[in-house]
């Protein structure tokens, strides 16, 4: 497999697994399951789970164990988006090009579908084929992805976005906000092939951590580079705009940290060629993930 079509491989596998998941379901023909579906299988590149895959790849875990996480994975990014777009939170009427979910099915359903994926998530890890996946192991990774989602992790970091419109934060705050919103997901999904694998280095977990936060935090500053730039020709007025890297830097300077981040991305991915292990595809994503508003 090359380059040019492995992303796309793991792509059309992760939706796949999610399709045969969610239509598995009893109740097929309940508004929930409709807008389980809706939420998680209209549009959505699956950045996250090609990073399970990947990394996972590289750490020699079975695929089939990774499907499982990467499944878990995209459930909770779903429903993590479901919730966004609702009008106490973000109240947007689109996602992916397509009406939001409580749009389409109305706010209780919406609520309940990302209530139910959240749910199944964990059910996934807790009783999918995991082939060479301790109980213990399974408890590991449940923990850290609960730990990546709740109080100590993406939660909070909502609920700092949801509280910085009644100031004006510095960088500081709003990069502390980005990385509890957006790169802690991110950071476990790599975390999570880690754990499913059989490396036991401090040294190694260390690097994939600086790796994937180093990646959600570009990640972060490119989405609001793109919306701040979109929302401008709309409309001037438009408070999305505000309290994110480029309204309080300007887009040249959000432009240069992305562009230090990614460095240092790749920077260590060479420690990890120095290690012996076999980055391209790797290196391949990260380069994707960070480069695919420029």
């Amino acid at each position: 497999m090359n380059l040019t079509n492995f992303y796309e491989f793991y792509q059309y596998r992760i939706n796949q697994k999610l399709f045969d998941k969610l239509n598995n379901l009893p109740f097929q023909n309940s508004i929930l399951i409709k807008s389980m579906k809706y939420g998680v299988l209209t549009g959505g590149k699956r950045l996250r789970a090609c990073l399970v895959y990947i990394v996972g790849e590289m750490l020699k875990v079975d695929i089939v164990a990774l499907d499982a996480i990467s499944i878990a994975i995209e459930l909770i990014h779903a429903y993590s988006l479901i919730h966004d777009d609702l009008p106490c939170m973000d109240n947007d009427y689109f996602r992916r090009g397509n009406l939001s979910c409580h749009i389409k099915y109305g706010e209780s359903f919406a609520l309940l579908a990302g209530d139910a994926l959240q749910s199944l998530a964990f059910n996934v890890l807790s009783t999918d084929p995991m082939p060479g996946i301790s109980y213990q192991k399974r408890i590991k990774i449940i923990s850290e992805l609960s730990n990546s989602i709740g109080s100590k992790g993406m939660c909070i970091g909502q609920t700092l976005d949801l509280q910085k419109d009644t100031k004006e934060l510095n960088i500081t705050e709003l990069e502390k906000i980005n990385l509890y919103k957006t790169a802690f997901l991110i950071r476990s999904s790599v975390r999570l092939s880690y754990f499913s694998s059989n490396f036991f280095s401090k040294k190694i977990f260390l690097l994939l951590d600086r790796l994937a936060i180093s990646v959600g935090l570009a990640f972060q500053i490119q989405d609001d580079v793109f919306d701040y730039q979109s929302d401008i020709k709309k409309s001037k007025n438009n408070n999305s705009i505000y309290n994110t890297y480029p309204y309080l830097i300007g887009i040249e300077k959000s432009q240069k940290k992305i562009n230090l981040l990614h460095e240092e991305a790749l920077s260590i991915l060479e420690l990890f060629k120095k290690e012996c292990f076999i980055i391209n595809k790797l290196e391949f994503l990260i380069n994707f993930i960070i480069q695919r508003l420029k």
